[in-house]
């Protein structure tokens, strides 16, 4: 995957905004290729990474053996277009950092409206 030279695997992300007032994502990911989908994930990270102006990536979750998670962005996010990154981890590697598999999220749009 571009995202790291030698990387074993790639996931595919889904994001779906369950209330955009509170702005609650439900994300989801799940084997994208053959060398994914070999591996069990035990953890995985999730980031919110800011697609306009200079590339950022904000840590948001660590996620213990599950496929899913549903998060909260921060009330102060600017408003702009955003994709969320997962990192999936085999074992507790991720503090060795030993990544296994990412993947991107399709973009999508924060409005200054979808604050409370």
């Amino acid at each position: 995957m571009r995202y790291q030279a030698g990387l074993a695997g790639t996931l595919r992300v889904t994001v779906e905004f369950t209330d955009t007032a509170r702005r609650l994502l439900d994300i989801t990911w799940s084997a994208a290729n053959a060398s994914a989908a070999r591996k069990k994930f035990e953890y995985a990270r999730i980031f919110l990474v800011t697609l306009c102006g200079d590339p950022e990536r904000m840590y948001l979750d660590l996620v213990d053996r599950r496929p899913s998670a549903s998060v909260q962005l921060p009330a102060e996010l600017a408003e702009g277009a955003y994709a969320i990154e997962v990192d999936a981890y085999g074992s507790a590697s991720w503090g060795d950092g030993r990544l296994d598999a990412r993947g991107r999220s399709a973009s999508f749009m924060i409005d200054p409206g979808e604050s409370g």
